[in-house]
């Protein structure tokens, strides 16, 4: 498959749509007693949020519906968040940076020759790192765009479509994992007790969510259309009790407080949602304010790393050569992490 011409590659324009949606329950615990934390998006467009007063997961609400969803992750989702249908190559060389620190903690979960599911997968860039290092690795991802890209750049396998259109067979694969996808899901619990089906005996599901409770984005700009829900350290623990599961490891990413989990099948974990989860993120809501905001050094470290980003992947990218093609830049960048690495043999 040709890589689409640049002419194609132009700047798009997306504006957060409109929705007709449904009014729900919380998503986690079925709870009725909500209280809104939140009228708009990041934009400034209407978009209520709510938050559970019985466990204290954020969400949207009312939520889009499934069609509305799969339009919208299937045509408009990538040219919303990245305004360009494919990536260019500065995006491929960050998200190069991020497939090695996702390998990184992969490696410590999983034997050398495991299966690897990549939900979500973008442009490819993490599934291509894991076959070069002999995974044997797939990738689903909804957005046409992007997912053509990485077939086309890479010659890995990337499905095309929705989890809830591409469930995977019973005990497949070691791992599966979800970057930045959960948050996105109408329904978390119900998909990853479908994909815990997907695992093989021990297998492992990675999963990477923003956190309610961190700092990284301005408190104007922490709700938007595309992630239906915001998951606190609490809510993927009663998530995954929820879908049979349970958390064995989690971490906080350095820098944007991410929250990174890893979760296996269990059917003997308590399901049990706290109030008082609900009280700590409502009062970390509220004191949140803009003016608060400015008067920290947050606002002013995240915009000064943003003047120097381009500056900063400009260089990168000339010291790797300057790469003609995404296929050139991942190569020059995994280089080292494929001659010094190896997969752990002694990892479960």
């Amino acid at each position: 498959m040709a890589a689409q011409p640049l002419a194609e590659r132009r700047k798009v324009t997306v504006t957060t749509p409109a929705f007709e949606g449904r009014t729900i329950p919380c998503p986690l615990c079925a709870g009725t007693d909500l209280t809104c934390v939140s009228q708009v998006d990041r934009h400034g467009g209407r978009l209520k949020t709510d938050m559970c007063r019985g466990c204290g997961h954020v969400f949207t609400n009312p939520q889009p519906t499934q069609d509305e969803l799969d339009a919208y992750y299937g045509q408009n989702y990538r040219a919303d968040y990245k305004k360009v249908t494919t990536p260019k190559l500065k995006h491929v060389y960050r998200a190069g940076l991020r497939a090695m620190e996702r390998l990184d903690r992969l490696q410590a979960h999983v034997k050398p020759d495991a299966m690897v599911l990549d939900v979500g997968a973008g442009g490819g860039e993490f599934v291509y790192l894991l076959t070069r290092m002999g995974y044997s690795a797939k990738g689903l991802e909804p957005n046409e765009g992007y997912a053509a890209h990485a077939r086309a750049a890479y010659d890995i396998d990337i499905a095309i479509g929705t989890i809830e259109g591409n469930l995977p067979e019973s005990g497949t694969w070691d791992v599966i994992t979800l970057h930045h996808v959960l948050e996105h899901l109408a329904d978390p619990i119900r998909v990853l007790r479908s994909l815990a089906a997907g695992l093989v005996e021990r297998g492992r599901i990675i999963v990477e969510v923003p956190n309610a409770e961190a700092r990284y984005h301005a408190p104007k700009r922490r709700f938007h259309f595309a992630h239906l829900h915001t998951f606190s350290a609490d809510g993927l623990h009663l998530a995954a009790a929820k879908a049979g599961m349970r958390v064995t490891d989690l971490i906080t990413q350095p820098h944007t407080g991410h929250l990174n989990a890893v979760i296996v099948a269990d059917d003997s974990v308590t399901a049990s949602a706290s109030s008082d989860t609900a009280a700590r993120i409502g009062a970390f809501l509220t004191k949140e304010s803009g003016l608060k905001d400015h008067l920290t050094p947050r606002p002013y470290r995240r915009l000064w790393a943003n003047v120097k980003r381009p500056v900063r992947e400009g260089m990168a990218l000339r010291r790797l050569g300057s790469p003609g093609s995404a296929k050139q830049v991942l190569e020059s960048l995994y280089a080292p992490v494929i001659a010094t690495q190896q997969p752990n043999s002694e990892s479960v």
